[in-house]
């Protein structure tokens, strides 16, 4: 018998056995993520990318970091006490809706921990003479140990235990932190160098936000609806709002004032970016969407609550030691 002649609509040639070609299509009942931006049309699938926020609530965030900034500029010359006051009402703020937006067990309990924690820490930084803020850290130590006995003493089972200690520790270290606010004041040139750093911090989240609301893609995570370049050019423009702070400001020089601000500029964004983080982690873990005022309030907070450390040891270390 002769050879099989080649295959009709093949090459010539070849004769070796026809293999199906796969289609690049997705599966049945498999939905396609949508691209960056994208409106999900997936239903409730916590899986997919969230839609791009509507600019209104965007903005909500803006007039909470502006609200933020504000206040500590103008606190700058206020006594003490009404300055530990305000700092504590961004202390309570954070705290509520932290705990609130991470959905974690026990949220009465962490919420007193982290509000007993804030005024603890204000009272050191506001009645120790002198400053003593390495107080802060035995705060901690007994927000970790009442965080353990509040937890192991829950009558409804270990689920979720490690979920609750973690929200519990980490709202109360971030609101411990925020009390050096009040050390900074206390220190000669402290008020001008709280002043910089509020308005580095405010203006950074606030341009970031904006960028966001024009700019929203490319997203800087899928999950997360926040615009790779508003965390850029928020941080320039901390910077730079930082410097011209520091022109007006008597003590300081523009070019310590613009160091100052691109730090504690670009950790108060990274700040607010990690709120998006959490909120996508609710929601992927199958906990429903957060309110949006605890959506985009809680950005605000942590932005100033993580930079808050930093604008101390820049502050006292770096910005008023001419004075």
């Amino acid at each position: 018998m002769g050879r099989p002649g080649p295959v009709a609509g093949r090459s010539g040639g070849d004769t070796g056995p026809i293999v199906p070609r796969m289609q690049a299509t997705p599966a049945r009942g498999i939905p396609m993520p949508p691209i960056d931006g994208e409106v999900s049309t997936h239903g409730d699938d916590p899986t997919m990318p969230p839609p791009t926020p509507r600019r209104w609530t965007a903005a909500f965030a803006i007039a909470i970091a502006g609200a933020l900034t504000a206040g500590l500029v103008l606190s700058g010359g206020l006594e003490l006490r009404l300055i530990a006051a305000i700092v504590l009402a961004m202390q309570i703020l954070l705290v509520v809706a932290y705990v609130l937006l991470r959905r974690s067990v026990s949220r009465p309990a962490a919420i007193a921990v982290g509000i007993g924690a804030s005024i603890a820490a204000d009272g050191i930084a506001v009645y120790t003479q002198p400053l003593q803020l390495d107080y802060l850290a035995y705060v901690v130590a007994a927000v970790f140990f009442a965080t353990i006995v509040g937890q192991l003493a829950r009558t409804r089972g270990r689920r979720g235990l490690t979920d609750g200690m973690a929200t519990g520790v980490t709202v109360a270290v971030i609101a411990v932190g925020m009390s050096t606010l009040i050390g900074l004041v206390r220190h000669p040139g402290g008020g001008q160098a709280l002043a910089i750093g509020a308005i580095a911090i405010g203006t950074a989240v606030m341009a970031a936000r904006a960028i966001d609301i024009t700019m929203p893609n490319p997203r800087i995570n899928r999950q997360v609806p926040r615009g790779a370049f508003g965390v850029v050019i928020g941080a320039m423009v901390g910077t730079a709002m930082a410097a011209y702070a520091g022109v007006l400001l008597d003590g300081l020089t523009p070019q310590k004032a613009a160091l100052g601000g691109l730090v504690v500029g670009l950790v108060g964004v990274l700040g607010d970016l990690a709120a998006g983080y959490t909120h996508a982690g609710r929601r992927i873990a199958g906990d429903g969407e957060a309110p949006w005022p605890l959506r985009y309030g809680l950005g605000p907070l942590l932005a100033f609550g993580a930079a808050a450390p930093v604008l101390y040891l820049l502050g006292v270390f770096y910005l008023v030691r001419a004075f």
